[in-house]
């Protein structure tokens, strides 16, 4: 039976098989989904799903980061410099109201014109802008000098993501995208210990306010944490990042447990060849695909760099090789 993109999504999530895999990107850059709409316009999260199968739509409501911003070559500002390094910089935290109505507007736009989509707000738990905000430095520097810092400034984000995670749940979201990085290739940003003590029970106090269905996600290494991340309960885990993580892997370990999404090379996307994206969109399905509990996504997002034509071929791709029963 044909499922809706919606109830494709939601069965993976909970583990089981839908009609075929979903395709579940968080992000799809505008430069990008214009070039394969050949059109000169911005289109809206329905209109990027219509165009490439995608099964979900993904408005974004990140917490402020306290940082210095420059702009890249692609005309999109990345964080240079936290603020936070000291205990007088907390005075800098100035958060916009959670309970003001106009921070939601965009996101209700996309959730009202979602259509059959599942719909999914990214947002984060608290531990990756603490990072950016106090800078990797900063932070590295406050686990020895002053770990009481860490804390008040993971306090202050958690309370403030409870409150707009509330909200989003009380507007319809079909489930919620953490984002939340910490760990490079080589493994987390600080010791499994270091996580265990001064980051895990602020992610987990942010966790209890989720009472819908959530997805995971941070590139890099996680597997020294693994588990410690699962025991928060999301649904899903993303996106798997090829080299430090395995897919087969990770879904032999824990796939009776969590989701898995991912995990297309963002680097095959922006630098490979469309038959080289097909083989990478062929060999995720069959790593992942069996028994379901899988949707198909890059190993990040679709980033302003990445080949149209790449793309085009990994949407080609999804759409041979995602019903079930499988044949890759």
């Amino acid at each position: 039976m044909t499922m809706t993109a919606r109830e494709r999504v939601m069965c993976a999530l909970s583990g089981d098989q839908p009609d075929r895999v979903p395709f579940c990107e968080g992000n799809i850059a505008a430069n990008v989904a214009r070039a394969l709409a050949g059109s000169d316009r911005d289109l809206s999260e329905r209109e990027i799903s219509e165009l490439t199968g995608r099964d979900v739509v993904v408005p974004i409501l990140f917490p402020p980061y306290f940082a210095d911003t420059a702009p890249g070559v692609d005309g999109i500002s990345y964080v240079t410099t936290g603020w936070l390094r000291t205990r007088a910089d907390l005075e800098r935290m100035v958060f916009p109201d959670p309970d003001d109505p106009a921070l939601y507007a965009a996101a209700r736009r996309v959730l009202d014109d979602r259509g059959e989509h599942a719909c999914a707000a990214a947002v984060k738990l608290g531990v990756a802008p603490t990072l950016v905000s106090m800078g990797i430095d900063g932070f590295s520097f406050a686990l020895k000098d002053d770990p009481w810092l860490i804390r008040e400034v993971l306090r202050r984000y958690v309370d403030w993501q409870v409150v707009v995670t509330g909200h989003l749940i009380a507007m319809g979201f079909d489930f919620l995208w953490f984002y939340d990085d910490i760990a490079y290739k080589s493994g987390p940003f600080c010791s499994p210990a270091a996580f265990r003590e001064l980051l895990l029970p602020a992610m987990r106090r942010s966790a209890e306010a989720i009472t819908i269905p959530w997805v995971f996600h941070s590139d890099g290494n996680l597997m020294p944490i693994l588990d410690d991340i699962l025991s928060l309960g999301s649904w899903g885990l993303h996106p798997i990042e090829p080299g430090p993580m395995d897919l087969a892997e990770v879904k032999a370990r824990c796939g009776d447990r969590v989701c898995i999404i991912g995990n297309v090379s963002v680097d095959t996307l922006s630098a490979g060849t469309p038959a080289q994206v097909r083989e990478e969109v062929r060999q995720c399905i069959a790593a992942g695909g069996p028994g379901g509990g899988y949707m198909i996504s890059s190993s990040n997002s679709i980033p302003s760099y990445a080949r149209p034509e790449n793309v085009q071929a990994m949407v080609d791709a999804i759409r041979d090789y995602a019903p079930y029963p499988l044949r890759v």
